[in-house]
C-alpha cells in the first residue's frame, strides 16, 4: 500500500511538472509576443510621418508627395553620382511634379561637368528628414529605410530654388493632424 501511494503521488508529482512546464512555456511565448507587439508598435510610431511621404516616377516625371500636416526637408538624390536636388521644405500637404529633362536641365546648369541621362534617374530616390529629426530614404519602387544621419546639402553637387517647388500642389491625402 505504501508502495502503491509512493507510485501514484511520484505520477501525480511528475504530471504536475510536466504541466507546470507547460506554463512556463505558454508564459514565455505570450512574453515574446508581447514583446513582438510592442516593437512593432514601436515602428510604427517612428515610421509615422515617414509613411506620409511618397516618392514615385511616372513616365517621364517624378510625383513626389508630402501627406503630413508638418513641413519636411527633402531632396532626391542620385548616390551613384553624388548629385543631390534639394526640394527647399515640401510644404504640407503638397505634391510637386518634376519632369526629367527639367531634373536634367538644373544639373547641367548647376553642374556643367556632371553628365547625366534619363537612364541615370533609373536610381534616382528621395531621402527626407521628418518633423522627429529622423532621416529616411524611399525609392521610387516604395521602399522605405533609415538613414543613419543627414549629411547636410552643400554645394557644389546641389540644386534649388527651382520652379517645380514653386508650381506645389495639393496632396491627394493629408494626415490632417
Amino acid at each position: 500500500m505504501t508502495v502503491v501511494a509512493a507510485l501514484v503521488g511520484l505520477i501525480l508529482g511528475i504530471r504536475a511538472e510536466l504541466y507546470a512546464g507547460r506554463e512556463d512555456q505558454r508564459a514565455e511565448k505570450a512574453e515574446q509576443r508581447a514583446a513582438a507587439e510592442e516593437h512593432r508598435s514601436k515602428e510604427d510610431r517612428e515610421k509615422a510621418y515617414a509613411n506620409l511621404v511618397d516618392f514615385y516616377r511616372m513616365g517621364a516625371e517624378v510625383i513626389v508627395v508630402n501627406g503630413s500636416s508638418r513641413v519636411m526637408a527633402m531632396r532626391l538624390t542620385l548616390p551613384a553620382n553624388k548629385v543631390r536636388w534639394d526640394l527647399d521644405l515640401l510644404q504640407p500637404c503638397k505634391q510637386i511634379t518634376v519632369p526629367n529633362k527639367a531634373l536634367l536641365d538644373s544639373m547641367a546648369v548647376e553642374q556643367p561637368l556632371v553628365i547625366l541621362t534619363e537612364g541615370d534617374l533609373a536610381q534616382l530616390r528621395l531621402e527626407f528628414m521628418d518633423p522627429m529629426s529622423k532621416a529616411w530614404i524611399r525609392n521610387s519602387g516604395g521602399a522605405l529605410a533609415r538613414m543613419d544621419t543627414w549629411p547636410p546639402s552643400g554645394r557644389p553637387n546641389l540644386v534649388s530654388s527651382e520652379e517645380w517647388n514653386m508650381s506645389a500642389q495639393d496632396a491627394p491625402q493629408c494626415d490632417g493632424s
